[in-house]
């Protein structure tokens, strides 16, 4: 896989605090920010999708059951 280089600016009291993270974490400046950015798109994703599943159901009328309706179906199968 090819890689690529960002550059980005962020305040230097900030960078220091993450670079401090970073260190407490044994992990590389590299490592943490391309975690947290990959993380926020898949919780966007997640969030996207979880939405439209709630759309969907209240388009179609669905009813829900509690968790302990359903820890009840769970056993009896």
């Amino acid at each position: 896989m090819t890689q690529s280089t960002i550059t980005f600016r962020i305040p230097s009291d900030e960078k220091e605090m993450v670079a401090e993270y970073a260190k407490a974490h044994d992990i590389s400046l590299t490592e943490l920010y391309r975690s947290v950015v990959l993380e926020k798109i898949e919780d966007e994703i997640d969030l996207k999708t979880l939405r439209n599943a709630m759309k969907n159901s209240k388009d179609n009328n669905e009813v829900g059951i509690s968790q302990d309706e359903m820890e009840k179906l769970l056993n009896e199968v």
